[in-house]
């Protein structure tokens, strides 16, 4: 699996637990996130991917009265209700739902970026 995870397009780092069940990749800056690519590379492994927690940097933007999450390349739709602020540099930890485009994103924790 680990070998797998490596050989994709801007991948950084790659941490793995097997008493966690858990794996971690870091893209390097101005990469894609791309979960059907993550989820191709584990299923060699006969791993299945259960949710996609990520950390990101970015800011919120609101769109036609939707708001979404911008992180280079990367835009997420906000679910559920949220009090991040829109406009202002962000580093955020949330859930995603992959299954939907665009990728949704349920913040759970944010912190302002010092500029």
């Amino acid at each position: 699996m680990e070998i797998a995870l490596r050989r994709l397009e801007g991948v950084d780092k790659i941490s793995i637990s097997i008493p966690n069940q858990t794996f971690e990749v870091t893209y390097k800056p101005g990469s894609s996130f791309r979960p059907w690519d993550l989820r191709d590379a584990v299923a060699k492994a006969e791993v299945d991917v259960v949710r996609f927690t990520i950390s990101a940097r970015g800011q919120v933007k609101v769109e036609n009265s939707q708001r979404y999450f911008l992180a280079g390349k990367d835009k997420f739709l906000l679910q559920g209700p949220s009090r991040v602020p829109v406009g202002v540099p962000l580093s955020v930890v949330g859930t995603v739902d992959d299954t939907k485009e665009p990728f949704q994103l349920r913040i759970r924790d944010f912190q302002p970026l010092k500029k």
